[in-house]
């Protein structure tokens, strides 16, 4: 198992970071990690203490910068969730440069872009939300289905009919039926095939489109759509 695997992301509802317990209240670091970086314990992924208390220092800053970014607590909870996510994706090959910034510096970098890109995000959300609007305005109590919905409600009740009187057909008489009225070979063709008369293949068709009718309108009367 991966070491990302053993810090996946909790369930939305739990609003947790994700990554391993923070250490104890009042739990000392030996003096011999005092003298090793936070920063470069945290490159391992495995290093569950390290990454505990790197979440301990920095997810009360992250949160407290979102949500005054105007993110509501669920958002920034996600939002820094994402960051956290980064961080363990960048951080095993982070190089504290002192040349091209701090450390607090790289880590506002990564936060900025994280509620940029949740801001994007909500725009093409949006966007997508108001053009659905437009094109699909709300229904009005008296307002009739449109003619996407009264082809495909049509099609699945004549699709769920014929399953429903092919199972109380046998097998012969579904097969004249099928092939002579649903694929549209002559009945002579199909009374051939089946050893019958063409009169008996028009018969039996005949006879098994009219249960496929009756089936339809008991669906449409049960529905109201008589």
């Amino acid at each position: 198992m991966s070491a990302l695997s053993t810090l996946r992301p909790p369930a939305r509802t739990r609003r947790s970071i994700p990554f391993p317990a923070r250490p104890g209240r009042g739990k000392l670091t030996s003096m011999q990690d005092t003298h090793t970086s936070l920063l470069r314990r945290v490159r391992n992924p495995a290093d569950r203490e390290s990454w505990g208390e790197f979440v301990a220092l920095y997810e009360p800053l992250l949160l407290s910068y979102v949500r005054k970014r105007g993110l509501a607590d669920h958002d920034a909870q996600d939002v820094v969730q994402t960051i956290f996510i980064t961080l363990l994706r960048k951080l095993p090959t982070f190089t504290l440069d002192h040349a091209k910034g701090r450390f607090r510096t790289w880590l506002w970098q990564v936060a900025y872009h994280a509620v940029a890109d949740w801001g994007r995000a909500r725009v093409r959300m949006q966007r997508a939300e108001d053009r659905h609007r437009a094109e699909h305005p709300d229904v009005a109590p008296g307002d009739e289905p449109d003619d996407d919905w009264l082809t495909m409600h049509r099609r699945r009740v004549l699709e769920f009919a014929l399953e429903q009187v092919r199972g109380r057909t046998a097998a012969k008489t579904w097969s004249c039926f099928e092939e002579h009225l649903l694929k549209g070979r002559p009945g002579a063709e199909v009374g051939a095939e089946f050893d019958l008369p063409a009169n008996t293949v028009y018969v039996n068709a005949t006879r098994v489109l009219a249960r496929v009718r009756e089936q339809c309108a008991a669906y449409r009367e049960d529905l109201g759509d008589d």
